[in-house]
């Protein structure tokens, strides 16, 4: 199958084309970026010197359409709904790594993105692309709107504990990401004498992922929830962590909570569960999300922590993982091969 990455050359295009590198039944045929000039990708990137011979160009879509049959589209928030309607049209697949067909409502949408959503005739029939608990939907989607990165490590630690409906309505939410959450831009802060060694936390309350964690859990549970989300940017290569504080309705057991993620999750490849606390590096380079819990000794309230590689199964590991569900592959093909030297394999 031909496939095209339009925004090729951000951190999480470039880590798009490590993985489909390695996929047996997709080449990479289509490039974009805003490069003045059409140039070998591996002559932007030499790790892939041999891998790749694909150039990166500026986007023509009529050329585009000719080249690829699927579309990655790594491109910023609110470019992608100028993009998508004429793929769409097209009959081409697409999965979308912005966040432009996350949020159903598009008043949120227009609050959180500040600018107002132009496509929303698409957006009735965007998938959200979390296939722990969308797979069905996804199997059928032409688009599929990939979950961000924080959205992904709070959903999946959560959203089995709503379906059944054991914890309290109040939430909050400790999670920590790495600098390369920002993408690739030159900001100050971000400098490595300012990143390095340090921590801080920022938009508590107003974050963009809010409304998208908000949304699926309610989706997912029928209830709304009181989710305090306070995010944190961390001196770190990759990853995200996220602490979570719960009560429950009623005295919970080490065995219940358990039982109930297990059970959500035996059928889902890169969800595992632990019988202790998660930690990053477990999964950082794999497109896994390690999942652990303590419960307070009275049994009515506990912690759960998630963790996962932000630009893996936080974004490029879970929009291949879509990929392959839509397309009729193997859910795992070519991210195993990311996970390698992981205990787990």
């Amino acid at each position: 199958m031909k496939v095209a990455v339009l925004g090729a050359t951000g951190f999480t295009g470039e880590k798009l084309i490590e993985i489909l590198i390695k996929h047996k039944f997709v080449e990479i045929n289509y490039l974009t970026s805003r490069v003045p000039n059409p140039v070998s990708y591996s002559e932007l990137f030499p790790r892939f010197k041999g891998r790749i011979f694909t150039k990166c160009e500026r986007l023509d879509i009529p050329k585009a359409l000719k080249k690829a049959d699927f579309f990655f589209l790594a491109l910023p928030h609110t470019v992608s709904m100028q993009v998508v309607p004429m793929l769409i049209e097209a009959k081409k697949k697409v999965v979308d790594l912005s966040a432009d067909y996350r949020i159903e409502d598009t008043s949120l949408y227009n609050k959180f993105y500040n600018t107002l959503h132009t496509d929303k005739k698409n957006l009735k029939k965007a998938v959200y692309g979390l296939p722990e608990f969308f797979k069905d939907k996804i199997k059928r989607a032409v688009l599929v709107a990939n979950p961000g990165c924080y959205p992904t490590s709070v959903i999946l630690a959560l959203a089995p504990l709503v379906k059944e409906k054991v914890i309290k309505r109040n939430i909050v939410v400790d999670a920590k990401s790495s600098i390369t959450g920002a993408g690739r831009k030159a900001v100050i802060d971000y400098h490595f004498s300012n990143i390095s060694g340090n921590i801080w936390a920022y938009k508590p309350f107003n974050h963009q992922h809010l409304p998208e964690i908000i949304q699926v859990i309610k989706g997912v549970s029928g209830l709304s929830y009181n989710i305090t989300f306070v995010p944190h940017v961390v001196g770190i290569e990759s990853g995200i962590y996220s602490t979570i504080y719960i009560s429950f309705k009623k005295k919970a057991t080490q065995e219940l909570i358990n039982s109930i993620y297990r059970r959500y999750y035996k059928n889902a490849p890169f969800v595992r569960i632990l019988n202790g606390f998660p930690k990053l590096k477990d999964v950082v380079g794999t497109n896994f999300c390690d999942i652990g819990f303590s419960l307070k000794n009275d049994g009515l309230s506990a912690v759960v922590a998630s963790c996962i590689d932000n630009l893996i199964k936080g974004a490029a590991g879970n929009a291949v993982q879509n990929m392959n569900i839509m397309c009729g592959f193997g859910e795992k093909e070519a991210l195993l091969s990311v996970c390698q030297g992981n205990k787990a394999l």
